[in-house]
């Protein structure tokens, strides 16, 4: 190494970065992530209770509007569609309460990244529960429409 090549590594500078404490705006949004995140869940079992209230409705209106129709004479001509939408319903109720059941976790709290890991398993895992429950419960509408359009 030449003498000028020496000369210029040690005559490198490196500018600091003044950083400073943060700003309101900046605390706000970490905040709010935070709070977001955390409430994920939450959110989750709030959709289950709602799905739940649904689900069970949704049997006793179909009976309801067969008995509109059809009047004393209403009578299940598809036996098949009926039992597939009442077998849909059933598994999405319970893919509805195995989103409410509670897991076990060990989480290191003195690991951010564990407790963030931790809430976002839990919504997904809740979630990965109730889009199925979901789609089951309009397959199972879809299904006694298809009936009633039958009959």
């Amino acid at each position: 190494m030449t003498e000028s090549q020496a000369q210029s590594h040690s005559a490198i500078e490196i500018d600091a970065i003044n950083v400073g404490p943060l700003d309101k705006f900046e605390e706000t949004l970490r905040e709010g992530f935070a709070k977001a995140l955390t409430e994920q869940a939450t959110h989750c079992d709030e959709l289950a209770k709602q799905l739940i209230t649904v689900e069970l409705a949704i049997p006793g209106l179909y009976a309801a509007v067969l008995k509109l129709i059809s009047g004393d004479a209403a009578k299940l001509t598809h036996f098949g569609l009926i039992a597939s939408a009442f077998v849909c319903w059933l598994l999405a109720l319970a893919f509805t309460f195995a989103s409410l059941m509670p897991e076990k976790h060990t989480v290191d709290i003195d690991s951010l990244s564990d407790i963030q890991q931790y809430f976002s398993q839990s919504a997904k895992r809740k979630l990965s529960c109730l889009i199925p429950s979901g789609v089951l419960c309009f397959f199972g509408v879809c299904l006694v429409v298809f009936d009633i359009l039958l009959t």
